[in-house]
């Protein structure tokens, strides 16, 4: 696949997130979002839940979270 991101940046300029969010799942099979709880992902993910809330989260954890994130990422 391949994409042109400078066209597709600048058709989806003025888009709300939530149709990006739309967009950017139309483009797979089955969409997923994945997690590192790095500041702003809870935004990413709350915009996709929002459009889809059964999508999997896939959280990658490179072992170097600090307490907070684990509990975090447990409730």
């Amino acid at each position: 696949m391949s994409l042109d991101l400078i066209k597709i940046n600048k058709e989806l300029r003025k888009e709300t997130p939530e149709n990006i969010v739309k967009w950017a799942s139309s483009q797979a099979d089955k969409a997923i979002v994945t997690t590192n709880f790095r500041p702003y992902e809870a935004t990413l993910i709350h915009a996709c839940v929002n459009v889809f809330p059964s999508i999997p989260v896939i959280w990658c954890d490179s072992g170097y979270n600090t307490d907070a994130t684990y509990k975090h990422a447990e409730t």
